[in-house]
């Protein structure tokens, strides 16, 4: 009798972690430290600071380097869940919490670009990929739809920009961008290419059960529990105060719309795709539920995937982003050769 009420606890304790996981992905990034930055050169950076308004007329800042020719290809950089800010000012330094972001755009090579979220960083620096830390405007105002608006404003402004070619356009995001990435290339057709990192294939909501069928020990008690979240969800689908799996039912409930497999399907881009196989946040099973779909459509497609690999990209437990660097590069290089 222990060890079942036991095992109970395991299984109660896994559906609660399963996807806390999978939008955690600020622990894989720089630690940021808040302070606030002005329209302009950012200090420390390659980039300039922009400040614009969306259709929806919030203010949206974003971040816009310059190459080192005439004209470069637009790289829009997608973070993962969660508030915190996209760069910021301690002492005089700048920090970033996308992966890559500072280097790829001092390579010079591309137009990269980021997108602060709306509201993020308000009242906290907390990088763990939740919204339990993040202010009330932003757990009122997030939404995959709102999210999307707010990347289009800034890809929009950023492509005035001279030096940005007009011809391609690269949108790479991980995890939670991934899911954005799939959404701007179906509703943006001058999307020519798109890079997702460890993001869902299918219903975020299709994640959550796949993986209790992986981690659970006695997976009809997590299926269940699974159920009764997604129920309490559904009854009170709009609230931005009532929790689940770390962020609010609002936020739960408008990416639980979003099938990035059949988004990227109404696409017109070239897709790469890079999973870990043993992926502890989103199942590599529901990444390959959209590699079937590309391929069943005869899709441009290239898929990496990583033997082993964590949410990350780390092989077998490994403590660096060695092999997320490398993937990263290798996936640039993939789009830099097409043209």
């Amino acid at each position: 009798m222990d060890k079942l009420k036991g095992n109970g606890m395991r299984n109660r304790l896994l559906v609660q972690a399963l996807f806390v996981m999978a939008f955690g992905t600020g622990a894989i990034q720089t630690a940021v430290a808040r302070g606030d930055m002005q329209d302009g050169a950012v200090p420390g950076t390659p980039f300039a600071r922009k400040t614009i308004q969306d259709d929806s007329g919030r203010s949206i800042t974003y971040y816009i380097s310059r190459p080192r020719a005439g004209t470069a290809p637009i790289l829009l950089m997608v973070q993962g869940s969660g508030c915190a800010r996209v760069l910021n000012k301690q002492a005089g330094a700048a920090y970033s919490t996308i992966f890559n972001l500072v280097p790829f755009a001092s390579d010079g090579r591309f137009t990269v670009v980021a997108v602060e979220k709306p509201f993020s960083g308000e009242e906290t620096t907390d990088s763990s990929g939740t919204a339990t830390a993040c202010s009330r405007q932003f757990n009122e105002d997030f939404t995959a739809e709102g999210w999307l608006k707010a990347l289009q404003a800034g890809l929009a402004d950023a492509r005035r920009s001279p030096w940005a070619d007009q011809q391609r356009t690269l949108v790479l995001g991980m995890s939670e961008g991934a899911v954005m990435a799939t959404m701007l290339a179906a509703s943006d057709k001058r999307v020519t290419d798109v890079i997702a990192i460890s993001g869902s294939g299918t219903t975020q909501l299709y994640d959550f059960f796949a993986q209790a069928y992986r981690t659970c020990f006695d997976v009809s008690r997590c299926l269940a529990a699974l159920e009764s979240t997604a129920r309490d969800i559904s009854a009170d689908p709009h609230s931005s105060t009532r929790f689940a799996w770390g962020h609010p039912h609002k936020r739960w409930t408008s990416f639980f719309r979003v099938d990035p497999g059949e988004q990227l399907l109404r696409s017109r881009a070239r897709i790469y795709l890079a999973l870990g196989t043993s992926d502890s946040a989103v199942p590599a099973l529901s990444q390959e539920v959209a590699v079937a779909k590309l391929l069943g459509a005869g899709r441009d497609l290239t898929v990496k995937r990583v033997a082993d690999g964590d949410h990350s990209l780390r092989p077998g437990g490994a403590s660096t982003l060695d092999t997320l660097d490398a993937v990263q590069r290798t996936a640039l290089d993939w789009f830099v050769q097409a043209k």
